[in-house]
């Protein structure tokens, strides 16, 4: 009994947060589908996002889930002013399920001089997907098998007109150092208006007692109005041997529609799956439903056979939803 007190209080907390959040989100996002976190598992995915709620300073994500399991997340994005750094941007993260499981995180942004940066620190308990089912194909952050506290950092500077250099060093403890590193050199306007750009990574896990690495070259295909296309060809080396992977981002609008895909096929990776793929299609919404937007969304992270004893992912999974997007506007 006491176990069923304690979940009608929490049923009780999030609904009164919801109707508070109803009240001053901007957007509000209801959610059906189903996740599948390994392939033979497939439970039933609900939730509801109220999105840029706005509060004092900033504006406040309510993220309110079930997927297999209750889940709560809250974010929170603010803005100030530090000396040279002008106008910071501050995001912080926060979620947590059922059981314990948990994420954070918190973030901040801005430009010095003619470099961008971006620093986040994080900590972590279990896999993205384990709180948002939509960063099932991400490679946001390496799958470690135990909780994990870690620093990411971004840096981007323009070297010269047509010439731009990122950077993305990661630093993670979980049981021992793991280190993750991506670099590019974007050449913009190198083939008429398209840009190319050369790639590098790396990645060491929890330890160091392996690595992977691969070198790679991209071709950015821009369109105006339109998505901008991207391709990518990459060679790398793990503890496997040496592999070709291949990325591509496309979208497309037919009408009012817009087909968007994701993909990614990086088999040398021991960080991440080394499949990993995003499909979304979006279309308005009728006005008798809010004249918000219908978002239909599939993605699948998979091992494509290849067991890896430095990650923590199941061989196949995968998740389906549809979305309704409604804008809100309090007193309309």
């Amino acid at each position: 009994m006491a176990g069923f007190d304690a979940k009608r209080q929490v049923v009780f907390i999030l609904c009164a947060a919801s109707a508070w959040s109803f009240a001053f989100a901007q957007n509000v996002r209801l959610e059906l589908g189903a996740l599948a976190p390994t392939s033979a598992e497939v439970v039933p995915a609900f939730g509801v996002v109220f999105e840029k709620v706005k509060v004092d300073g900033g504006t406040l994500t309510l993220d309110l889930r079930y997927a297999g399991e209750p889940r709560l997340g809250v974010g929170l994005s603010t803005s100030r002013a530090f000396g040279p750094l002008g106008n910071v941007v501050i995001d912080g993260w926060g979620a947590l399920r059922t059981g314990g499981a948990a994420e954070g995180r918190v973030g901040a942004r801005g430009v010095l001089g003619p470099v961008a940066l971006r620093l986040t620190l994080l900590g972590f308990t279990d896999e993205p997907s384990a709180f948002r089912p939509e960063a099932l194909a991400s490679a946001e952050r390496p799958l470690l098998r135990r909780p994990a506290l870690g620093v990411q950092a971004g840096i981007i500077t323009r070297l010269s007109r047509n010439v731009i250099l990122e950077a993305e060093p990661e630093v993670y403890l979980a049981g021992g150092v793991a280190l993750r590193g991506e670099a590019r050199l974007r050449l913009l306007r190198a083939l008429g208006e398209n840009e190319l750009s050369a790639m590098a990574l790396v990645y060491s896990p929890p330890g160091l007692g392996a690595l992977d690495a691969a070198l790679g070259v991209g071709l950015t295909l821009p369109r105006g109005r339109a998505p901008d296309w991207s391709f990518a060809a990459l060679l790398g080396a793990s503890p496997a041997g040496v592999a070709v992977g291949a990325r591509a981002s496309l979208a497309e609008d037919f009408g009012s529609v817009r087909l968007g895909l994701d993909a990614a096929f990086e088999p040398y990776r021991l960080d991440v799956a080394p499949l990993r793929a995003s499909v979304t299609a979006t279309a308005p919404a009728a006005a008798a439903l809010g004249g918000g937007t219908w978002e239909l969304s599939a993605r699948l992270a998979s091992e494509v056979g290849q067991s890896n004893p430095f990650r923590a992912a199941a061989p196949t999974a995968y998740s389906a939803a549809v979305t309704l997007v409604v804008p809100y506007s309090p007193g309309r």
